[in-house]
């Protein structure tokens, strides 16, 4: 009898365990991207503002450690002062807005006890080119006709980058983090200019059915 009453007590533990440390749950994630351009042709590149947003999938290995999957659409791009456009060339401003679907595969860690408190994460991404909105301002931030460009036929349809990052996941599931993101990969699909999209990120997110 004790033997058996041993062996059901075990059970139990070895089962509360692992529905502790696994299981999926899904959340929400938007918030500010601050992107410009890095390598050896971003020269004069400044940083721009923009947003992302989108779902991510937390696969939980153990109480600590999880698995992220991460679908969100990313707004990059540059800003660039005293750009010369035109003929006779004129002092602009080039206004590059790139629109990215991001999937990076996070694996992430919890600093803190039951799936809350501190988190550090890192993970390899990969990007599919959306949209693309550039155009040259004049002085007075006025957009110069005929300068606007839309065409995606000159960039990497697909990019390869890293995200690294950390965050604090509070108790009821919302989440604040702190990310960069950088591209192994060239933003244009020729070797000049050689550029990579280079951006930090702040997102709030809330993971439904959190702790």
């Amino acid at each position: 009898m004790k033997k058996t009453i041993l062996s059901l007590a075990l059970l139990a533990g070895a089962a509360g365990a692992a529905n502790a440390q696994t299981g999926i749950k899904v959340g929400l994630k938007g918030g500010f991207n601050l992107s410009t351009f890095s390598g050896e042709a971003s020269k004069g590149s400044e940083y721009k503002a923009g947003f992302a947003a989108g779902p991510y999938v937390n696969f939980g290995v153990s109480d600590n450690f999880s698995i992220q999957p991460e679908f969100l659409y990313s707004q990059k791009g540059s800003s660039v002062d005293n750009f010369a456009y035109g003929s006779p060339s004129a002092n602009t401003t080039l206004k590059n807005t790139l629109g990215y679907l991001d999937v990076p595969i996070m694996f992430r860690y919890n600093i803190g006890e039951d799936g809350k408190g501190f988190f550090v994460e890192l993970g390899p991404q990969g990007s599919f080119v959306l949209h693309r909105r550039t155009f040259n301002e004049d002085g007075s931030g006025k957009e110069i006709s005929g300068s606007r460009t839309t065409s995606t036929d000159g960039l990497n349809k697909v990019v390869i980058g890293y995200v690294g990052g950390l965050g604090y996941q509070i108790t009821s599931g919302l989440q604040l983090g702190l990310r960069y993101t950088g591209d192994f990969s060239q933003v244009y699909k020729n070797a000049t200019p050689n550029v990579h999209n280079s951006v930090f990120q702040f997102q709030v997110g809330y993971l439904f059915g959190g702790k």
